[in-house]
């Protein structure tokens, strides 16, 4: 069963979050070749596979690099999460590859909430995966989701495969990547002072 089902929640900053939480992103983000060939010459990545058209078709084998869809999916969760103060990135696997123009969208579990911290400041420490090409909140509605992809230590990229095609097809090949990443922001406190 899924620790939650895709409850449709609107995006908003200081959420109340808690433990066993899964979150649907609304966010969807996509980079064009144009900006990832840009992104990735500034970065000096020089592989083919980011670059060459005349020997890979720009569709299905040109990869977008992982620093992008990385930066893609902590983009596509960043609105849910929000008053982010400081991010410390844990553990990422990169399962599938990636290409041009898919769009990518994130979905996040909250696995420990710690309120115990000194001023309005809370910590967490969450699994963020970012899905390519699917619509989450339509097509993952009512969706059991495996609970072993979201607790436990990250799993190895064929691994997570194996669980997608075994418990929920619908991911199989659709992960580009899975995070595991402590956050520190600003607490939902019942008086909230804004400027």
């Amino acid at each position: 069963k899924a620790p939650f089902f895709g409850k449709k929640r609107k995006s908003q900053s200081l959420a109340s979050l808690y433990a066993g939480q899964l979150i649907y992103h609304s966010m969807n983000r996509s980079i064009t070749f144009g900006q990832s060939q840009q992104l990735a010459s500034l970065a000096r990545l020089t592989h083919p596979r980011h670059f060459d058209t005349r020997k890979y078709d720009e569709h299905t084998e040109i990869f977008v690099p992982g620093g992008l869809v990385l930066g893609l999916t902590l983009s596509a969760s960043s609105r849910d999460l929000h008053e982010v103060l400081h991010e410390q990135i844990q553990n990422v696997n990169f399962v599938n590859n990636l290409h041009p123009s898919n769009v990518v969208s994130a979905i996040t579990y909250v696995q420990k909430v710690d309120e115990n911290l000194p001023g309005d400041l809370e910590s967490l420490v969450v699994r963020t995966f970012g899905i390519k090409t699917i619509d989450i909140a339509q097509e993952l509605d009512g969706i059991s989701l495996p609970l072993e992809l979201f607790e436990g230590p990250l799993k190895k990229p064929k691994d997570i495969e194996l669980i997608c095609k075994e418990k929920c097809p619908i991911l199989s090949n659709k992960i580009v990547v899975a995070i595991d990443r402590l956050i520190l922001r600003q607490a939902r406190r019942k008086e909230i002072f804004l400027l």
